[in-house]
């Protein structure tokens, strides 16, 4: 598995759109008793949220993209973990057959990186978002956001590792259903450097 902070929420955010109206209208007291001519306002332009990413999307797809996402989520979480530790276990390597359809590959570099090369992940990159670009019966491709400002790598040396801009980077990931449940299939764009916003487009 290549490294998540140089190849590639957990914060998700949700996008809450507030929309409000004020008014206000007063006379003065001592002004002629007389009516006064009605002055006629403009009715206000109806205005609908701005489109999102899942407006393409059925239920049915999202609630797939929802499961895919929850799984990648855990194998974040397992995966930031091991690294943290950076020993070589039992449950190391049944944690990338469980999550992983290329759980040979991405076990050997984990054992290349964090085992063999020293490296530990004190502070991990955080996720600030994840978006669905395909969603089909079995497969479910979606982006994620990772920010490393903050990101901490260290050798059993004690030397830390130079944190390399940039430090918001786009990772897309392929999901695929199998009878283990969904699973990390492959990362793609895998050889460009794509930057990201804080947020979800």
């Amino acid at each position: 598995m290549r490294r998540f902070r140089k190849n590639t929420c957990a914060a998700l955010g949700a996008v809450i759109f507030m929309l409000g109206a004020s008014a206000c209208g007063g006379g003065d007291p001592k002004s002629d008793p007389s009516p006064s001519p009605t002055t006629s306002s403009t009715p206000p332009t109806s205005s609908s949220p701005t489109p999102t990413w899942d407006n393409k999307f059925s239920p049915a797809d999202l609630q797939r993209y929802e499961a895919a996402k929850s799984r990648w989520l855990e194998f974040w979480a397992f995966y930031t973990d091991a690294a943290h530790k950076g020993v070589d276990t039992p449950a190391v390597k049944a944690g990338f057959e469980k999550y992983s359809m290329t759980a040979l590959g991405d076990y050997s570099n984990f054992l290349d990186i964090y085992v063999r090369g020293g490296v530990r992940m004190e502070v991990p990159p955080k996720v600030l978002w994840t978006n669905a670009s395909k969603i089909g019966d079995t497969t479910v491709v979606f982006n994620y956001c990772l920010d490393s400002t903050n990101e901490r790598d260290v050798n059993t040396n004690g030397d830390v590792n130079p944190n390399n801009p940039p430090y918001r980077q786009l990772v897309t990931v392929q999901m695929r259903k199998t009878d283990k449940g969904w699973m990390k299939e492959t990362y793609l764009h895998g050889s460009k450097v794509r930057t990201c916003g804080p947020s979800a487009p």
